[in-house]
């Protein structure tokens, strides 16, 4: 059976024709602040994640557009992407499990450049007309958690009052469209909806029924063989915590007694 998704890219699509209006409100009243143009990519070396329903829609972008050459050469990137993000992550996690303010490792994310692989070495987006929301508000000032930020690059100075978009609430609309999308497919990962990654592992996962825990899990083994096979099946695919990737217990009993907020999918409710 295969998945349908355009009620969902659609409601997707609705977001950011709601955002571009915003940024060309911006461009058109202040002109002088925004300094977005045709060859910067100061934004293509930011670190961020995107949503499930973000994530979905530019893999099928990517897949419809690219072949060739052209697609082993973005996937290269998106595999260098990948590595220096797991490194980068990893090194946040310890720096936390290390007792670290939260505000210094976030500072030092905030510092980090990671390539996206979809800007080409012309310095152009190769996917620009399907990029994702971060992107397209990136030269204005935006607040996360009510903390304002902004392009370096811009012309918005810090301490004045400027109109700001709300990222929280995007997200929250974001995320409420990958909620609605992991239940109308039935899927068995109920934190599914709420997934976050990097552009670069968005454009190479393969959205298929396994990944997103649609159907049953099907066994030829015995009936306990069968559980603990769906078991290991469902954690691996299923969105973790690092807490969850670093344990060696991966066991039903130990993950109901650990107190992680992850949902393997085909126990209770």
């Amino acid at each position: 059976m295969a998945l349908d998704f355009t009620e969902y890219f659609q409601k997707y699509e609705a977001i950011v024709a709601e955002v571009d209006a915003v940024f060309k409100k911006f461009e058109t009243e202040m002109p002088d602040l925004v300094k977005c143009g045709k060859g910067c990519s100061d934004c293509c070396y930011a670190l961020f994640d995107v949503t499930l329903v973000e994530g979905m829609y530019l893999n099928a972008k990517f897949n419809e557009k690219f072949s060739g050459l052209e697609r082993s050469e973005i996937l290269a990137r998106a595999d260098k992407a990948d590595r220096l993000i797991h490194k980068l992550k990893r090194k946040v996690y310890k720096a936390s499990q290390e007792g670290r303010p939260v505000n210094e490792i976030l500072m030092e994310v905030s510092k980090a450049r990671v390539r996206c692989p979809m800007l080409g070495d012309d310095d152009l987006c190769s996917i620009y007309e399907n990029r994702p929301i971060t992107c397209r508000l990136y030269g204005v000032p935006t607040s996360i958690g009510g903390e304002a930020h902004t392009c370096n690059k811009a012309g918005f100075k810090g301490g004045e009052k400027y109109p700001t978009v709300n990222m929280d609430i995007i997200l929250d609309r974001l995320l409420g469209i990958g909620k609605e999308l992991q239940k109308g497919i039935g899927s068995r990962f109920k934190e599914l909806g709420e997934m976050l990654l990097p552009v670069s592992m968005a454009i190479v996962t393969d959205y298929d029924e396994g990944y997103l825990g649609v159907g049953e899990v099907k066994s030829v083994l015995n009936p306990p063989e069968a559980k603990k096979k769906a078991f290991e099946e469902t954690y691996a695919a299923a969105p973790q915590s690092e807490a969850c990737k670093s344990c060696s217990e991966k066991s039903e009993s130990a993950c109901k007694s650990c107190g992680e907020s992850i949902v393997l999918g085909g126990g209770e409710e």
